[in-house]
């Protein structure tokens, strides 16, 4: 759904008085439509954002020493908002990846774990790969599986957290309730295994497995000092 956001605004201007509510220098509205137009400026920048990238696929697949590596594919289609500096570019692009495995021998309990990245830019036409990996000690221990029960991949752009795509979630997950109800346990029970897994450049060298593709990552960890 796109939304003519200049020409919702241009039918719900009136003239200026010491009642209305100042959008801009020049541009005023009523206060009881705020109400309505800050929703549908919402709704429009959201609208614009989910067609500039695409959750190709996810693969799991075994690694050295039982290292369990996630691949995540994405392509770009530009950037679509009407305020993007250069329409090829896409800037502020968050992956956060959800992992519900099934704990061994206890019915209905499961183990989360979850992490994000953040890329600086991709250009129209770009496919790019994004690796996360679960290392295999806690593999071992847990005698997890290499797929996850349940996987969740969400997208956001800038702040705006873009609607579920069919090929960023495991087909377990059947309608959006249950999703939420995965990501909501994802975020309460979680914190056990904060960090656990690590993105592809936190990841040991030696358990990378074959990567290609990757984008340009905007890192946030501490760094050491020289």
């Amino acid at each position: 759904m796109r939304i003519n956001t200049a020409y919702l605004l241009k039918t719900l201007v009136v003239p200026r008085t010491a009642t209305h509510l100042q959008l801009t220098p020049h541009l005023y509205v009523m206060p009881s439509l705020r109400f309505l137009i800050l929703p549908l400026l919402f709704l429009a920048s959201v609208s614009f954002a989910k067609d500039a990238l695409t959750v190709d696929r996810v693969k799991f697949s075994p690694t050295k020493d039982s290292w369990v590596q996630m691949e995540i594919q994405i392509s770009c289609d530009g950037n679509p908002a009407p305020d993007a500096k250069n329409a090829r570019y896409l800037e502020g692009v968050k992956l956060k990846a959800y992992l519900a495995y099934s704990e061994d021998g206890a019915q209905g309990k499961f183990s989360y774990y979850m992490s994000e990245v953040e890329i600086v830019i991709m250009e129209k036409g770009d496919t790019n790969n994004v690796y996360f990996y679960l290392p295999g000690m806690i593999v071992d221990r847990d005698r997890l599986k290499n797929d996850p029960d349940y996987f969740y991949v969400e997208v956001s752009i800038g702040d705006n957290v873009l609607p579920p795509q069919k090929e960023a979630m495991s087909s377990s997950i059947k309608n959006l309730q249950i999703l939420e109800s995965m990501k909501a346990k994802a975020n309460s029970e979680g914190e056990a295994n904060a960090d656990i897994l690590m993105p592809v450049y936190l990841a040991p060298p030696a358990y990378l497995g074959r990567i290609d593709r990757l984008p340009l990552f905007l890192r946030r960890d501490p760094r050491p000092q020289q």
